[in-house]
């Protein structure tokens, strides 16, 4: 297993900085997503990881060898492709085998060695009896499918995969990021993987790192990221969010105490610094509200409104609640029956209300 490191690594093409400083590592054995908006970065990262493109500066690291000029065929990585780069004139097989073969005097495999691994490689990824099939007579699933078999039959010291799963359906997508998964954490391989889709890089991954602009502006765990973001960004971009605007008044103990002029009222939240300016804003996932069922203390962040609008998403309810001069999204359980026209009071729990600077990465 092999550790990544990228120390201050930036790209530029013409006036777009493409990556700008980007420091990060990724751990042995760790699924490390790169998460971000189309045009981030994501992609030239991974490529400069991969060694298709060289920075203009910074290092990059495999274990503790600079790897920042080896060409790509001396790194022992693995891509796999949002379009698959499978070629369409060979079977499964010889799909599988291809770059077996291509390094075959490298590794010394006899022709037997490489039918072995590429035998194990496609039960793996449970393909086994479709080998002397060609790749448009495979489901998009399959096709995937075969793409991560011939990634992983190499047995690739880092596992890259680009949007992997965008070219499947919605059900497809759930498959396939499970058996990525599921895959990744049997052979225990390094992975780095591009996306996105917010929910599979939750789904999946060890650790998420949220770009921008060029710019990497958060990494850790999914729940730290998504309840404790460190800008409105990345608070806006995983998934949705009530933001905010207010003025920040003091301090209620570990509380930071925020005047809401669109709900009329202080709120109360976890702030991310404790130099926080005047300007602040409030992030507040919907899932986090809950009926106030009895008498509050006055200190809770208590809101009366009246449902505007109601949506049954199956697992929950989404609502839109009109408190004072705002709307808010609220979920609620999914065996309740709001109805538009009903008040409605609910709390925000401080401990999950996130106080961040007003401004914008």
């Amino acid at each position: 297993m092999t550790r990544v490191r990228l120390e201050n690594v930036t790209k530029i093409y013409g006036s777009v900085v493409a990556a700008d400083h980007i420091t990060f590592e990724v751990e042995s054995g760790e699924l490390f997503t790169l998460l971000g908006p189309s045009g981030c970065g994501k992609t030239t990262t991974l490529r400069i990881i991969a060694g298709f493109e060289v920075p203009e500066e910074g290092k990059v690291y495999f274990d503790d060898e600079d790897v920042t000029f080896l060409k790509p065929y001396l790194r022992n990585t693995a891509m796999v492709f949002q379009n698959y780069a499978l070629w369409p004139h060979m079977t499964v097989y010889d799909n599988v085998a291809y770059g077996l073969r291509i390094k075959r005097k490298q590794l010394g495999l006899t022709e037997e060695e490489i039918r072995k691994r590429v035998k194990w490689a496609l039960e793996l990824v449970k393909l086994e009896g479709l080998e002397n099939r060609y790749p448009l007579q495979l489901s998009g699933g399959q096709q995937q499918r075969v793409a991560l078999a011939r990634a992983l039959v190499v047995q690739p010291r880092v596992l890259l995969l680009d949007e992997p799963l965008s070219n499947l359906d919605a059900k497809l997508r759930i498959e396939m990021r499970e058996e990525i998964k599921r895959l990744q954490k049997k052979l225990g391989i390094t992975t780095i993987y591009v996306t996105h889709d917010q929910l599979e890089a939750m789904s999946i991954s060890d650790r998420i790192a949220i770009m921008n602009k060029g710019k990497l502006l958060q990494y850790g765990p999914p729940r730290e990221v998504y309840f404790r973001p460190n800008n409105l960004f990345v608070a806006d971009f995983l998934g949705r969010s009530n933001i905010l605007y207010g003025e920040f008044l003091g301090w209620d103990g570990e509380y930071a105490i925020v005047r809401i002029p669109e709900l009329d009222m202080d709120i109360r939240g976890v702030a991310t610094t404790k130099d926080l300016p005047r300007k602040v804003a409030i992030v507040v996932r919907p899932e986090i509200f809950r009926l106030a069922e009895q008498q509050p203390s006055p200190k809770e962040n208590v809101m009366k409104g009246v449902i505007d609008l109601v949506m049954f998403l199956g697992d929950r309810i989404e609502i839109r609640l009109s408190v004072s001069k705002t709307d808010l999204i609220v979920y609620l359980p999914n065996t309740l029956y709001p109805t538009p026209g009903q008040e409605l009071r609910i709390i925000a729990p401080k401990d999950n209300v996130i106080v961040l600077p007003a401004k914008w990465e």
